[in-house]
């Protein structure tokens, strides 16, 4: 597993060392190894091949490999667990920003940060974090991940164009990945105050109106998506009666990984 460091400035002045792999079993523990270690802030690794996820739609336990974009970062924040509530909203956002950018298909946002494409669940991105005490973070690992295709991301004329006149073999993967810190990093000072972000994320919010399953007890219950709030990051569904319940864990929810889209009107905008 050959390894490359370079060293990206991003436009808050820092810089970003980013560890680049052709192929990793997984770049989120080579990322956990590192942030145990000691690795400082903003020190990512990136391949654009791992085992399969499910955070890429893969079924769970599915052997093999696959193509695409496979980011991990870590940081060591000076806000509080209290303020990192819409972190994961953050993150979808940088990352469907980044994405739009590669791609004329539909793109559309689960929750918390799972990223579909023409209503197929293809990316996701995840957060966990470490506490040193109760008030503060030892680090956070921020992992997107991205199965990409040629049909839907094909590249395009700057991108060739970077390959051919940058001195190292920049892949289209990796000029994505770039373009994801680069929209994170635009963000990332934000965090305290959600507002510059959280219009973003309820415009390409996908599940408005759709019916999921959550977790009642022991039962798992049909609901109906309202939104997210947009102070909590929370999830508003409709519960059976009426009532209205604000979820705040994905892991108590089961959202499909294929999104019925509505028919998109000619000279309609996304």
């Amino acid at each position: 597993m050959d390894k490359k460091i370079v060293s990206i400035r991003e436009s808050d002045g820092n810089i970003v060392k980013l560890e680049l792999y052709d192929e990793l079993p997984s770049t989120v523990a080579l990322a956990r190894e590192y942030a145990r270690a000691g690795y400082p802030d903003r020190y990512a690794v990136f391949a654009s091949r791992q085992n399969k996820s499910p955070l890429t739609g893969a079924k769970a336990g599915e052997e093999g490999t696959e193509d695409g974009m496979f980011l991990s970062l870590i940081l060591r924040p000076s806000f509080f667990p209290s303020q990192a509530a819409t972190l994961g909203a953050m993150t979808a956002v940088s990352l469907i920003s980044a994405l739009e950018e590669h791609t004329e298909a539909r793109l559309g946002l689960g929750w918390v940060s799972d990223l579909y494409c023409e209503g197929e669940k293809i990316g996701s991105a995840v957060t966990e974090g470490k506490l040193d005490s109760f008030t503060t973070y030892e680090y956070i690992i921020i992992t997107f991940a991205v199965r990409l295709n040629g049909e839907d991301f094909p590249p395009r004329l700057t991108d060739m164009i970077k390959k051919v006149f940058e001195s190292e073999n920049t892949s289209i993967s990796m000029i994505i990945a770039r373009n994801v810190l680069s929209k994170f990093f635009r963000y990332y000072p934000t965090i305290k105050s959600s507002a510059k972000f959280m219009d973003i994320y309820k415009n390409k919010f996908i599940l408005r109106g759709k019916r999921i399953k959550y977790e009642s007890g022991q039962r798992r219950e049909s609901c109906k998506v309202l939104g997210v709030d947009a102070a909590s990051g929370a999830l508003i569904v409709e519960v059976a009666g009426g009532g209205v319940r604000h979820i705040t864990s994905p892991t108590t929810v089961t959202i499909p990984k294929k999104i019925k889209l509505k028919r998109q009107r000619r000279g309609a905008e996304n």
